[in-house]
């Protein structure tokens, strides 16, 4: 049972404000290196087309184009398909790879048309969804929601947004700070607070929840930060226990969410997890962890075709054996 900090060992799972970087918000504070002639044009390029391909699917009607363009996509992104297959034939071997694959661009292209749509409207929450979280703010705390890349997760931040209710994520800076600043203010239109990584990153997520805020993480990620290797289709995958370590520590609810499209309607699944301390710190951080995710991982199974399945989820491998259920 071993937990890789991001910078400094530490011998338990007390929330290190080092394990957080630091808010940054996307002003032009930050000092960016300078790029180089052939890197500034092509930086140039990447976010006019960004800016320019948003300003045309949110104003012309070619959906089945963006659609087609997804058909195309296993062909174009050779890689990216071939990681997903590979994958996805390691886990789910009962399933047709090829023909999952291409159903997971279509998605994502889907998906595309779905975000240039917001400003136009925004899938409401359920009655069911409003009671776990008015439940869960009711308690003073704030609240922990967790989710990860599945159906069209952009959409969930913003519909719990919209819906009236405080929520901030965290998320990494773009390398052109120009993408940073478009990006916040356009997940900043119905609400979405976005809480920047940079060194002072972990006292503003502290602030969410003391103001009684949601504050949203995604763990089906293999990122540089605080995590352990705990059970994800079988296998042994690095997963951030940030999340878990902030409930146990501050008594914040944790609640479990999830987006996913069911022919061309949205199914937005809002659920509180109840979960039991031990009194042993590291031993409940690890139990949360892996409860969280084995909770991600029965969402994946039920549409397998709406998760990333060209990520490097399993990019770092341990070969001690995986702890047991706790």
């Amino acid at each position: 049972m071993s937990i890789r900090p991001q910078r400094k060992p530490t011998h338990d799972n007390r929330i290190e404000l080092s394990h957080f970087t630091k808010v940054m918000h996307p002003s032009r504070r930050k000092t960016v290196k300078r790029w180089r002639r052939f890197q500034r044009l092509k930086n140039n390029f990447l976010y006019l087309l960004m800016r320019g391909g948003l300003f045309a699917v949110e104003r012309l009607p070619i959906r089945g184009f963006i659609r087609f363009l997804g058909c195309l996509s296993p062909y174009i992104f050779r890689e990216e398909t071939r990681r997903a297959q590979q994958q996805l034939r390691a886990t789910l071997p009962h399933l047709d790879a090829a023909k999952t694959t291409r159903r997971m661009f279509v998605h994502f292209s889907e998906s595309i048309w779905e975000l240039s749509r917001l400003r136009r409207s925004v899938p409401q929450l359920d009655a069911e969804a409003r009671r776990v979280l008015d439940e869960a703010l009711a308690e003073g705390k704030g609240a922990i929601v967790i989710s990860g890349h599945v159906g069209n997760w952009e959409i969930l931040g913003q519909a719990i947004a919209a819906a009236g209710y405080p929520i901030a994520t965290i998320a990494t800076p773009f390398y052109d700070p120009r993408i940073t600043r478009w990006l916040d203010k356009w997940r900043a239109q119905h609400g979405l607070k976005i809480i920047w990584r940079e060194e002072n990153s972990g006292k503003a997520i502290l602030r969410a929840l003391r103001s009684n805020q949601l504050m949203a993480f995604l763990i089906d990620q293999n990122t540089k930060t605080a995590g352990a290797y705990v059970p994800f289709f079988g296998r042994p995958a690095f997963t951030p226990t940030t999340p878990a370590a902030l409930a146990l520590r501050t008594a914040a609810p944790v609640i479990f969410c999830w987006h996913h499209r069911r022919r061309k309607s949205h199914q937005i699944t809002i659920e509180r997890v109840i979960y039991e301390r031990s009194g042993d710190q590291q031993r409940d951080v690890l139990a949360l962890t892996m409860v969280l995710t084995a909770r991600l991982e029965s969402v994946i199974r039920k549409v397998p075709e709406q998760w990333v399945w060209m990520h490097r989820r399993w990019r770092t491998y341990r070969r001690r054996p995986l702890p047991a259920k706790l």
